[in-house]
């Protein structure tokens, strides 16, 4: 609990918390329970701005609730996120279905899930844009420890 009269300053620390993020209509589109929180230093550049502004004033066991409009929430959408791949390059027997996510490898191994918007008999699109994107998002976060930046 915060000393009374001292405001809480997270600024600068390394904060973990369990999160909820759902849009206005109340669908879920991310969650960190307490059984897999995330950890981040309290700065700017981390998570959206009002995330942030928030965790910066929680004390370990509260939750709050912020609304971050849809211009600050994630990147905007890029075509470069748009994927075409040639029906050849995908193994044969994977069932696609337009709509659907699926995980894409790149040639390092590294996995990036997209959703396939478009299928012909010659290509598949794939869009990696984040389903967040250009939407207001709500946040229920619980604070569950800040430590010294190490």
């Amino acid at each position: 609990m915060e000393p009374r009269g001292f405001p809480i300053d997270n600024s600068g620390m390394m904060v973990t918390v369990a999160y909820k993020g759902f849009f206005d209509d109340g669908s879920v589109f991310m969650e960190a329970g307490e059984d897999a929180p995330i950890s981040f230093p309290c700065l700017e550049g981390w998570m959206p701005p009002a995330f942030i502004d928030t965790v910066r004033s929680m004390v370990p066991g509260q939750v709050e609730t912020v609304r971050v409009s849809a211009g600050e929430a994630y990147e905007e959408r890029t075509d470069e996120r748009v994927k075409v791949v040639p029906r050849t390059d995908i193994p044969a027997g994977v069932r696609l279905a337009v709509g659907e996510m699926v995980n894409l490898e790149a040639p390092s191994g590294q996995t990036y899930p997209a959703r396939l918007i478009e299928l012909t008999e010659k290509s598949a699109t794939f869009d990696m844009n984040h389903e967040a994107i250009c939407k207001a998002l709500n946040f229920e976060i619980r604070l569950l420890s800040v430590e010294e930046l190490r």
